[in-house]
């Protein structure tokens, strides 16, 4: 082969390189931020990455033309394979020009593979330079059955998706990271819908970063599931939200589970994280979306190595644990999510009850709240991983079973205990007349329930071998 095919190539491959581009790399190391051959470095495990898509076109005088506003790879995470993608807001303010993640959502799709996506920038590019009036030979297209948001939507149940906003991110990008089951953003990044520089030409203005939506207000509204400070925290959370989706074979008990007793009095407030590291195995807790709907506490857990989602009522909330539209959303939202990746839920119910106007949104008679709190009865009715219940104190009227789901649905609980503390609406403590009614199961010693719900871990088993998926995750 001719030597000077092959260093064509080359010469292209390198020119994509963060050594090719020395002053734009250390503007953006000296701004806090990596380059995207940097985030997928850290995010994949060292020599795993294979990458996609690197040049859009051949003109005819042989030049290779690089693909522009970022790079597409498939690698491993922990040994779990995985597709993931950055856009490069220094090169064409991240815009999308080729076809190039669909055609990674299909090998995603058909080898049932996590997505991950840095999605900052501002969506796809209007007009490509190199195409217009120079021939040569497209290299990218439409390969495969998804276009680029179609494709999320699809996978949405099927693939664990998710996305990393560090800056802003706006027009498609926003929709790219909206349409993912997770979504983790660096403190002072902003999602906006529109695309800035439309706004601004149509304005004559400069928008602001709260003008674009900051994410520090999305944390508060439930529009992302966990905000940290850095891109490195960032991606720490991605391997780590991607370490649930595959189970371990043990692990060891918390070191606070033998003081459990002691954690819920008769009366009066108590953390319900604390019940919760009791139960859990040692360091294994990652909760979501921790500054929405305080009322409710959601959370990834290990139970004997197993992964489990962690549904809990809080006590120390504003309302005392009670369930109002926002919280209604959020138990939904964390049964679907749990139900399409398998995860066993438990549920640790400590509910005064539904609640139609809350301090935090005071205007939710107004918005619809019959139907936001009909929405956890239908996601507990569609579920068909194993629920696990522990009524710890109060569990009033309709709350209980906005937690755990009715005895008689579509799904039962696989295990319902209380607490010696729990108590059915404002009667006394549970006795024989609750067990007698079928509500629980038994009584037990709060000593004795973590073993009791591993005793159950181990009878279930997880199926992801179906071939077709239950459902989407609902975005909201």
């Amino acid at each position: 082969m001719d030597e000077k095919l092959v260093e064509a190539v080359s010469d292209a491959r390198r020119s994509t390189h963060d050594a090719a581009r020395p002053e734009v790399i250390e503007r953006r190391h000296a701004a806090g931020f990596l380059s995207p051959r940097e985030r997928i470095a850290k995010l994949l495990d060292p020599g795993s990455g294979v990458e996609f898509g690197a040049f859009s076109r051949r003109l005819n005088d042989g030049t290779w033309i690089p693909e522009r506003g970022g790079v597409d790879f498939v690698g491993t995470v922990d040994g779990q394979p995985i597709v993931t993608s950055s856009t490069d807001f220094t090169d064409h303010g991240g815009g999308y020009g080729a076809s190039r993640i669909p055609r990674l959502y299909a090998l995603a799709h058909e080898h049932r593979w996590p997505v991950v996506l840095f999605a900052d920038g501002g969506g796809s590019r209007a007009t490509v330079p190199e195409k217009t009036g120079i021939g040569g030979v497209e290299l990218g297209g439409r390969i495969g059955r998804f276009d680029l948001f179609d494709g999320l939507a699809d996978l949405s149940g099927w693939v664990p998706t998710i996305a990393v906003v560090s800056g802003p991110s706006y027009a498609g990008h926003a929709s790219l990271s909206g349409f993912s089951n997770f979504l983790v953003t660096r403190r002072g990044s902003s999602i906006g819908i529109g695309g800035p520089p439309m706004v601004e030409a149509a304005l004559g203005i400069r928008l602001t970063h709260q003008e674009l939506a900051g994410v520090e207000m999305h944390e508060l509204t439930g529009g992302i599931d966990l905000l940290v400070d850095s891109e490195d925290e960032a991606i720490d959370a991605v391997r780590r939200y991607l370490s649930y989706y595959q189970d371990r074979t043990s692990g060891a008990p918390s070191d606070t589970a033998e003081r459990i007793r002691d954690i819920v009095p008769e009366e009066g407030p108590y953390d319900m994280h604390e019940v919760i590291l009791a139960l859990a195995d040692k360091d294994s807790i990652f909760e979501l979306r921790p500054k929405f709907a305080v009322s409710i506490i959601t959370a990834f857990a290990r139970m004997n190595g197993r992964t489990v989602g962690v549904l809990a009522n809080q006590p120390l909330s504003y309302n005392g644990g009670a369930i109002d539209q926002d919280a209604a959303d959020k138990i939904s939202r964390f049964v679907e999510l749990c139900d399409v990746y398998e995860y066993p839920i438990v549920s640790l119910i400590d509910a005064p009850g539904l609640v139609l106007r809350s301090s935090a949104n005071p205007e939710a008679e107004q918005a619809g709240i019959t139907r936001h709190h009909a929405r956890p009865f239908m996601a507990h009715h569609h579920r068909t991983v194993p629920m696990f219940s522990v009524q710890i104190r109060k569990g009033s009227g309709m709350a209980q079973f906005a937690m755990s789901g009715f005895n008689n649905g579509h799904s039962v609980p696989a295990l319902r205990l209380a607490w010696p503390t729990a108590r059915l609406n404002d009667d006394e403590p549970y006795g024989r007349w609750v067990r007698d009614k079928n509500v629980i199961d038994d009584v037990v010693d709060p000593l004795d329930t973590r073993d009791r719900i591993i005793g159950m871990l181990r009878l279930v088993k997880r199926n992801l071998a179906r071939d077709t998926k239950k459902h989407p995750v609902d975005t909201w």
